[in-house]
């Protein structure tokens, strides 16, 4: 008994890598960064200080890939909130004491992909010189997105690499 075994070959073509490149760069312009760029502008809808959003993508041999980080002067709002805060201490800038209601409900959960709260301050007021902040929990707004749409993008990217393969 002779067992043969061949290599699989394509018939005589090679694929067309820069026709699918531009439809994979085509896709990620035209669907999926406004999709991406949807959830952190319905986090932020209701903030004070809302920054803006920005994407970035990339496309190499080994990978395919969509950054989504926020921008402006009020960035620095959703990475504390986002990635959360560690202990730290506060004191008065421009008075002599800080004043605060004693509770707060927070608008956001730590790992949920929404906002569940109400977000707002309640209590009799306080007066102190310093308070000693245990820090803030991490809401992973950013994991719970990627865990979200991490089938849906791999769905996407697919679609494109057969779309740039059929148009070569």
């Amino acid at each position: 008994m002779q067992v043969l075994f061949r290599a699989i070959r394509a018939r005589g073509k090679h694929p067309a890598w820069v026709e699918i490149a531009k439809e994979i760069e085509r896709t990620l312009d035209t669907r999926v960064k406004p999709r991406m760029l949807e959830y952190p502008h319905k986090v932020v809808a209701s903030w004070e200080h809302k920054p803006d959003f920005k994407a970035r993508k990339r496309v190499t041999r080994t990978g395919i890939s969509l950054y989504v980080y926020p921008t402006g002067e009020n960035a620095k709002y959703w990475q504390w909130t986002s990635r959360g805060t560690k202990p730290h201490i506060i004191e008065p800038k421009r008075a002599a004491a800080l004043r605060f209601p004693s509770l707060y409900q927070p608008k956001t959960t730590p790992r949920g992909p929404g906002y569940k709260g109400s977000g707002k301050s309640s209590g009799p007021i306080v007066f102190a010189l310093k308070v000693h902040h245990p820090g803030t929990k991490a809401r992973k707004f950013e994991e719970a997105w990627a865990r979200y749409n991490k089938k849906w993008f791999r769905k996407e990217m697919e679609n494109a690499i057969r779309r740039g393969a059929r148009r070569a």
